[in-house]
């Protein structure tokens, strides 16, 4: 006879549900900094395109938010009990018109190793295996996509050093990197990020087959392979086109209109997917009068995108 599982607490119950009532279910404006370091083109453009249901976040995944932020609190408060000088918490850097965009998690003057030169900051916490990563080969190739991360940072602020604080989880040890600009590599990666925006259709994929490794965890990869469609919102649509001017704007060429982020994830009726988003899908006609595109679906069956009382088998 199967053990009849312990009942979770009522009060722990109540602590769960309410950790994932008050969080918001955030997606990012752009293209988030962390995003660069990540190898596939294809995974960002539809993430930017925000092509995926986004990740759902429960109550286990928001107290791990909730700790990165209380130790990166922690390792700050470090520098400034070595009397550093640290300021310009969470503020902003942009590029590409906006649509590349993060935040720092401070400035730092006052290190005993240079005492006039600025730093950005950089606090990271790890399990022991990354960790170790990261203390043997240094971030560069122990974390590269912190290094990607922070590399655009410098950029954006015109600053050519950065603190890397890395706090081990397991016993509180305490990686301390300090690491220079490398500006035809921040360069690169802005360049990327730009040729990404303005792709009206996706780039190709990194990963060879459904099962790659490389592609284990991606969050982009139902829709990716043709085993969801794509969210229906201007974003998804082949009438908008991200502006790379002002601040992270979309434009609508069949209002003629800027595009606000509240009708960027509402769409309309009028919306027609990007057809190279639907992966197994065969064009086989368009009505331009009507407004309409009909494919023939990888079941074999015909679907005509804009007409909404149909549905894709």
């Amino acid at each position: 006879m199967a053990p009849i599982p312990k009942p979770t607490p009522s009060t722990l119950r109540l602590i769960q549900q309410k950790l994932e009532e008050d969080g918001d279910q955030w997606e990012s404006v752009g293209i988030p900094a962390g995003d660069l370091g990540v190898e596939c083109d294809r995974a960002v453009w539809l993430a930017f395109r925000r092509a995926s249901t986004p990740e759902g976040i429960d109550w286990r995944k928001r107290r791990i938010f909730q700790r990165g932020e209380i130790e990166e609190e922690r390792l700050l408060d470090l520098l400034r009990l070595a009397g550093v000088e640290v300021w310009g918490q969470q503020d902003r850097v942009r590029a590409a018109g906006g649509h590349l965009r993060g935040k720092i998690d401070g400035r730092a003057l006052g290190l005993l190793e240079a005492p006039a030169k600025e730093h950005v900051v950089e606090c990271k916490s790890a399990k022991q295996e990354v960790f170790r990563k990261v203390a043997k080969e240094g971030v560069k190739l122990g974390k590269p996509e912190h290094y990607a991360t922070f590399q655009f940072y410098m950029y954006g602020l015109g600053i050519d050093r950065v603190l890397y604080l890395m706090s081990n989880k397991n016993d509180e040890d305490i990686h301390y990197e300090r690491v220079p600009y490398d500006a035809e590599f921040a360069m690169r990666l802005v360049a990327r990020a730009e040729r990404l925006i303005s792709m009206p259709t996706p780039p190709g994929r990194l990963c060879t087959k459904r099962d790659d490794f490389r592609g284990q965890f991606c969050r982009q990869a139902a829709v990716c392979w043709g085993e969801e469609r794509p969210r229906v919102h201007c974003r998804s649509c082949i009438h908008s086109t991200p502006l790379m001017h002002g601040n992270a704007g979309w434009d609508c060429a069949r209002w003629s209109k800027p595009l606000s982020l509240d009708e960027q994830d509402e769409g309309c009726a009028a919306h027609l997917f990007v057809p190279e988003m639907l992966v197994g899908y065969e064009q086989v006609d368009a009505d331009e009068a009507a407004e309409t595109i009909t494919y023939r679906t990888p079941s074999g069956d015909l679907w005509t995108d804009g007409a909404p009382q149909q549905e894709a088998a």
